[in-house]
């Protein structure tokens, strides 16, 4: 796309925006999530900016697009010479975000690129800038969570398996909460006493077993 430029500065990536990316245009929880990660400390979040406008009045939805006046090889050149960190005018069309430890370990835990800029190129330029991002912390032991789809973008980016044979597990909700309840009883009683009457009930099965 146009004018592309990169800012690993949070406050210049609208939640909003980076919610419609992910397509989920609208959805205020998602969005709201999003403000919470991209404000974390200890995260990093690199956002990819471009042009979206072909007429320099925007690209239809409310964006504008930055044209410096004059042809468009003008533009290209403002562009380039502005580097990567002008966003100014752009409208967010990727982002990248890693959850750290703060100093050793992160995790890539997502890359978005809007559906009309895939396969040009974004999604890798997100990924150096995010390692360039963690690197600057001098975090270097980075892994992904990485979905079936999107193997082949993750070894062409250089990642592969992992150095001590590890693997992603994951804790569903539902066993920690089962967790918490072991270790809490009054949290059953607060859940409308089903958690008592269960224990109750196989206490009775148990009984009746026994007298058989």
């Amino acid at each position: 796309p146009p004018g592309l430029a990169f800012s690993s500065d949070a406050d210049a990536i609208d939640p909003a925006e980076a919610s419609a990316v992910a397509g989920r245009a609208g959805d205020a929880a998602h969005a709201a999530r999003l403000r919470a990660v991209f404000s974390a400390r200890e995260g990093v979040v690199v956002g990819a900016f471009a042009r979206v406008g072909g007429d320099g009045d925007g690209d239809g939805d409310g964006v504008p697009a930055r044209r410096f006046p004059g042809a468009s090889l003008v533009q290209m050149g403002f562009d380039l010479l502005a580097g990567d960190g002008d966003v100014d005018g752009k409208a967010l069309v990727g982002y990248a975000r890693a959850a750290t430890d703060g100093s050793m370990v992160a995790t890539v835990d997502e890359i978005c690129v809007d559906k009309r800029f895939r396969d040009a190129g974004v999604g890798a330029r997100l990924m150096e800038k995010l390692a360039f991002a963690l690197r600057s912390r001098e975090i270097y032991d980075v892994g992904a969570r990485v979905p079936e789809a999107s193997r082949t973008f993750f070894k062409k980016c250089g990642f592969g398996p992992d150095a001590e044979g590890a693997v992603l597990m994951s804790l569903p909700a539902e066993v920690a909460e089962e967790m918490r309840n072991a270790r809490d009883p009054k949290r059953r009683l607060k859940r409308d006493g089903k958690g008592v009457e269960a224990l109750m009930l196989r206490a009775v099965e148990r009984a009746e077993r026994g007298r058989k």
